[in-house]
């Protein structure tokens, strides 16, 4: 079962046990708005900057619907976003306060970049997990 889907509320995918359901739930009933509201909270994002997680223009985002159904491109970054957050708070020992105070600060294995400004894109959400994974195996 893929657990860090507990991370966006209640999604409404059903039961999803792997990456390829996973795609297909999402593209047959994507993810909502309240959805990003959600994950952008957990992560301590302000709301005029959750549009840009999901490669939207603020005012798009601001007109849309709490229950408005995002692009599955922009289901997957809220997915992916799910998935970082479980994966920081397993690197910080569960401290939620830890693990939004490391996303805000400049870090040196990403070139003293703040892993939240590289959030907004895959390559950049893969790159701040790779840390984590590291901080989580104490590989330095």
């Amino acid at each position: 079962m893929i657990t860090f889907l507990e991370h966006l509320g209640e999604a409404g995918l059903g039961k999803v046990d792997s990456r390829q359901e996973l795609w297909h739930a999402i593209r047959e009933k994507p993810l909502k708005k309240r959805h990003v509201i959600f994950i952008s909270d957990k992560l301590g994002v302000q709301q005029k900057d959750a549009a840009d997680l999901i490669g939207m223009s603020v005012r798009t985002f601001q007109r849309l619907e709490k229950t408005a159904d995002l692009t599955p491109a922009a289901s997957e970054n809220v997915v992916k976003l799910a998935e970082l957050y479980e994966v920081g708070l397993r690197a910080f020992d569960d401290n939620t306060e830890s693990f939004v105070n490391w996303l805000t600060s400049p870090i040196p294995a990403l070139n003293n970049e703040r892993p939240m400004t590289l959030l907004s894109s895959n390559l950049g959400i893969d790159l701040v997990k790779d840390e984590l994974l590291r901080i989580e195996f104490g590989i330095y």
